[in-house]
C-alpha cells in the first residue's frame, strides 16, 4: 500500500523548517531518529528508514558516535565544538536546544559546548574557547581585545566578558557583523601578527592590545590591564611606539600611563585605584610595607593617605576570594580569617594608622559605596581637575 503525500518539501539537515505538518519527527539524544506520518490524530504510520523521509536507526547511532566525537576532540583542545558536516551541526544545535549543550557562538560557524563543562570554565577561559574555535573555522583571523589580553595573562574584570570577540579587519565595515563578533579596524595587522604558542591563536602584540583596551573601556576598567602588562615586562617605549604608527586618538592611552603601576597586587586593586582616580580623590601610595611595633609582624598595606592633619589613613581591597579561596585563607574557616583580619587592623592602628577602610569589589564596581567611605574617612578631593 502506498501513502499519498502532498507536494510540501521534504525535511533536510540543511533547511530543517521545511517539514510539512504531516510528518512528525521525534528526536533521540539530540538527533533525529524516527520520522513518522500521522494519517489522523490517532493513527500514525512510521517511514521505513528507506524512505527519503526516513532516518535510519544505524544512522542515528552513527551521529551520535560522531557528537560524542566532536565534543570530545573539543575539550581535548581546549576549544568549543563545530562541524563542517550539516548533518552533525543540526545534531549540535538539536542537543543545545535539548539543553544538553549550550549554544556558546552564534556566529559562523556556531559554536557548543557541554553545560556541565562550560560552567567549569573562568570568563576568560570562555572566552579563549570560542577564540581557538573560531581559529580552526578562519585559520587567518588575528585576534585582539579580551582575547588577546585572556592569552598574554593580564588581569582584568571577568565581568568584561560577554561572550564576544574582537578580531582584525584591513578594511571598514564590509564584513557581516553580529553581537558576538566585533571587527576593529587595522590596516597593517597581517604584519603585527604574532602566533602565541600558549594559545595557538594568531594575536596582535601586547602593546597593540593594551591601546585596543584603553579605547574600549572606560579609564578604571583598562587601569589593570596596563598594570599587569607591565608587571610582565611590557614598556612606555614599546606603547609610544605602536601610538605612533596609529591614525587613531591615543588621549586615553596616554592618561593610563601616567597612572600605571607594576607593583599593584593584583587587577581588584588596580581597579580600586582606577575608581579612586575617577572619583577625584587624591592618590593614595600603594604596597606600603608596615611593621607593627608590639608584635613585630610585618605587613603591606594596599593604599595609603598621609594627609596634611598628620592623620594616616589605610584603605584594604577584600576580594571575595579572601575568604572563600582556600589558598588564601590557609584552609581556615570564615571566623577565622576575619579574627585574622581584626589582628591585622589593630597591628597598623599601633603602627601609627588612624583609620582602616575595607572596600568589597561589589562597593568599587558601585563607586558610590567607595565614595561615601573614603569621604568619611577624611580623603580629600583632587583641586587641579586632573
Amino acid at each position: 500500500m502506498y501513502w499519498h503525500m502532498p507536494s510540501e518539501p521534504l525535511p533536510s539537515v540543511d533547511n530543517p523548517h521545511t517539514t510539512p505538518p504531516w510528518v512528525e519527527t521525534r528526536y533521540f539524544n539530540g538527533f533525529q531518529a524516527i520520522p513518522i506520518l500521522r494519517a489522523s490524530s490517532n493513527h500514525i504510520i512510521q517511514i521505513p528508514a528507506s524512505h527519503p523521509a526516513g532516518f535510519s536507526t544505524v544512522d542515528g547511532m552513527k551521529t551520535h558516535k560522531a557528537i560524542a566525537q566532536i565534543l570530545h576532540e573539543a575539550q581535548s583542545e581546549q576549544r568549543c565544538a563545530y562541524s563542517k558536516v550539516p548533518s552533525e551541526q543540526l545534531a549540535l544545535q538539536r542537543r543545545a536546544q535539548a539543553g544538553e549543550l549550550i549554544n556558546t557562538y552564534r556566529g559562523s560557524p556556531s559554536l557548543y559546548a557541554e553545560q556541565r563543562y562550560w560552567n567549569t570554565l573562568t570568563p576568560p577561559d570562555q572566552t579563549l574557547h570560542i577564540a581557538k574555535a573560531l581559529a580552526v573555522a578562519h585559520p587567518k583571523w588575528i585576534f585582539g581585545g579580551l582575547v588577546a589580553a585572556s592569552a598574554y595573562g593580564f588581569e582584568h574584570q571577568w565581568c568584561l566578558h560577554d561572550g564576544s570577540v574582537s578580531v582584525m579587519t584591513q578594511n571598514h565595515g564590509s564584513e557581516q557583523r553580529h553581537s558576538q563578533l566585533r571587527r576593529v579596524y587595522m590596516p597593517q595587522a597581517s604584519s603585527l601578527a604574532v602566533h602565541d604558542s600558549t594559545s595557538g591563536l594568531l594575536l596582535m602584540p601586547p602593546a597593540h592590545t593594551l591601546i585596543e583596551c584603553a579605547r574600549t573601556y572606560d579609564f578604571r576598567f583598562a587601569l589593570p590591564f596596563f598594570d599587569s602588562a607591565f608587571a610582565k615586562g611590557v614598556s612606555t617605549e614599546q606603547i609610544l611606539t605602536a601610538c605612533s604608527t596609529l591614525r587613531t586618538d591615543c588621549t586615553p592611552v596616554f592618561r593610563l600611563l601616567q597612572h600605571t603601576n607594576p607593583h599593584s597586587e593584583n587587577g581588584g586593586e588596580s581597579l580600586m585605584r582606577g575608581t579612586i582616580y575617577e572619583e577625584q580623590f587624591v592618590m593614595p601610595q600603594i604596597q606600603v610595607p608596615v611593621k607593627d611595633p608590639q608584635t613585630g609582624a610585618a605587613y603591606r598595606v594596599d593604599f595609603v593617605w598621609r594627609l596634611n592633619d598628620g592623620r594616616i589613613v589605610v584603605a584594604e581591597y577584600d576580594g571575595t576570594e579572601k575568604y572563600v579561596n582556600p589558598n588564601m585563607t590557609d584552609n581556615r574557616s570564615i571566623q577565622q580569617v576575619v579574627a585574622k583580619e581584626r589582628e591585622r587592623d589593630a597591628g597598623l592602628q599601633r603602627a601609627g594608622a588612624n583609620e582602616v577602610v575595607h572596600l568589597t569589589f561589589s562597593e568599587v564596581y558601585e563607586k558610590t559605596p567607595l565614595r561615601i567611605k573614603l569621604l568619611k574617612a577624611g580623603i580629600p578631593l583632587r583641586g587641579d581637575g586632573a
